[in-house]
């Protein structure tokens, strides 16, 4: 944009001056008409000339004002798209710093629950292992039961033949008596050691609904791990959305800088009278090593020659003449220039 004001502003100066002049001219020789009647018709005539001179330079002026006005708007929209698109790249580099952070998190959230499932999957183990035991233990007793529950049937019927025997035979009552109680303290012995077997079977019992719960519990941790597995493949997914946007919001700006270097450019062409300008459109790779252009490598004119390089290829600068400052060239003007 400084090109664009200093290629406006010299016509202006320029116009000022000359009009200036042409006043101060006018209001000399107006005197020199009121003193010298002699030469009124060659002074009007001249003071014709100096007002038609005048009225085209105002209507120059006119136009360079006009043509000034519409580049100082176009460079205000520019520079209120170019401020927006600088907040919005802002706006979705935040976004992606939180979902970064967010990432981060979920991975430890992940580590901490993968090292607590290997955990629990070890305690589940064991204590599968353990149900396996009780549940060989339980049926062991079981059958200890049945066992004892035969043999008290078995003392019940040796007693009943006993006391079948004390009837018949009167004489053997007392042998017979002391057998029954006998008999009576072995069955209180095995109900006893059938009621601890059985209270320990209910303990038994108790242990293994305990341990189902607590495996039910860890297939509840299992399916909020998998949850959270979910969770992160999203937050992945919209970091990659992200990252997409910012690649497009990027390319944007990119562009849009772009059509600004290249209006910046047409504006310098004025002074510079460059012939074959080539358009940024139509130019795909350097015109000197052919590599593409992309984001990272933009295009540049050459303002000797107008063709279009990259920066490595037009990095040198010369003074051409019609410019106060040194310009960008490609490596042949240089070479050219520094041989003539």
């Amino acid at each position: 944009m400084c090109i664009m004001g200093n290629t406006t502003n010299k016509p202006k100066n320029n116009w000022l001056r000359s009009c200036q002049d042409i006043t101060k001219d006018s209001r000399i020789r107006e005197k020199h008409s009121v003193k010298s009647t002699s030469s009124d018709k060659s002074r009007s005539e001249k003071d014709s000339e100096l007002s038609k001179s005048l009225e085209e330079e105002r209507k120059k002026n006119a136009e360079l004002q006009k043509e000034l006005d519409l580049q100082i708007s176009l460079k205000a929209e520019m520079e209120v798209a170019m401020k927006l698109l600088e907040k919005d790249i802002h706006d979705k580099q935040d976004t992606i710093i939180s979902l970064r952070r967010q990432l981060d998190d979920i991975k430890l959230i992940n580590l901490e629950m993968y090292k607590k499932l290997q955990e629990c999957e070890s305690s589940l183990k064991h204590k599968t292992e353990l149900i396996a035991k009780l549940e060989a233990k339980t049926e062991s007793m079981g059958s200890t039961i049945n066992q004892l529950d035969e043999k008290l049937q078995e003392d019940n019927a040796v007693r009943r033949n006993l006391e079948e025997s004390s009837r018949s035979l009167g004489q053997k009552a007392a042998v017979a008596e002391s057998r029954a109680v006998a008999a009576e303290g072995d069955l209180t012995i095995e109900r006893e050691w059938r009621i601890s077997l059985q209270e320990s079977m209910v303990r038994d019992r108790d242990k293994i609904a305990a341990l189902t719960q607590e495996v039910e519990s860890l297939k509840s941790i299992g399916q909020k791990y998998l949850a959270l597995q979910e969770e992160q493949h999203n937050l992945i997914l919209q970091y990659s959305d992200a990252q997409k946007t910012l690649e497009e919001v990027g390319a944007t700006l990119s562009e849009n800088k772009l059509q600004l270097a290249e209006l910046l450019e047409k504006e310098a062409r004025v002074s510079e009278e460059i012939p074959n300008w080539a358009s940024d459109k139509d130019a795909t790779s350097c015109a000197a090593c052919a590599k593409d252009f992309t984001i990272a490598r933009r295009k540049h004119h050459c303002r000797r020659c107008g063709n279009i390089f990259c920066s490595a290829c037009s990095d040198k600068t010369v003074a051409l003449p019609g410019n106060t400052k040194p310009v960008r060239v490609c490596d042949a003007c240089f070479a050219e220039v520094r041989l003539t």
